[in-house]
């Protein structure tokens, strides 16, 4: 009995590293995904969409992974349509101005940026993308609210993953939302809107 004690904690710690660092690449709920972890899921000139469902747990229970053949429609600041599903940035409201400092020097209308910005990311630029949802089932045409990253790079670039809900805060193009109580429902962009709001990317009315 005691031996197979020891076999059993033996083969506990064997596997505790294995999930350390499958947590650690980013298989799990909202984190960041490294670009290594991005790359298992590349494939030579074709781009890749990979929709990660996790349940309230944050354990992850559903991956489906399909090729995309068409371009990825930008509808707004926090609206996606990718591969036949519509994504929208999760806890995110698009557009909290008509207009915004883009590019540091151009004022353009906040859609307007945000389609430029994303579309390049998306469409010029991708090789995969990850969107991460506790959204276990939807029905066609039904918003996903979603956390997105986009790996990008490659021929000669190094290559990163580009977190698609930082970057539209960062840009002014989105900002948090709040709960009925007045809570942020998304304190992990907290100093992503507030670099924004010091650096004047908005309001450029």
């Amino acid at each position: 009995m005691c031996g197979q004690l020891k076999v059993f904690w033996l083969a506990v710690s064997l596997m505790q590293p294995s999930v350390a660092l499958s947590r650690e690449m980013g298989e799990h709920l909202y984190a960041e995904p490294v670009p290594s972890y991005l790359r298992k899921f590349a494939e030579d000139g074709e781009k890749v969409f990979v929709l990660e469902r996790f349940d309230a747990g944050g354990s992850l229970v559903d991956r489906s992974i399909e090729r995309v053949s068409g371009e990825i429609i930008i509808n707004g600041a926090v609206e996606r349509r990718i591969a036949g599903y519509e994504i929208q940035l999760r806890g995110l409201t698009g557009c909290p101005t008509e207009t915004v400092t883009y590019n540091r020097v151009q004022t353009w209308t906040c859609t307007d940026a945000a389609r430029d910005y994303a579309g390049v990311i998306y469409n010029k630029r991708a090789h995969v993308i990850l969107c991460k949802t506790l959204m276990l089932s939807t029905t066609q045409g039904q918003a996903i609210p979603a956390s997105c990253f986009v790996l990008v790079g490659g021929d000669g670039e190094p290559f990163r993953t580009v977190n698609d809900d930082d970057s539209m805060v960062f840009l002014g193009l989105a900002e948090i939302g709040k709960t009925a109580d007045g809570r942020s429902r998304r304190p992990d962009l907290e100093h992503a809107q507030s670099l924004s709001k010091t650096m004047e990317f908005r309001n450029a009315d």
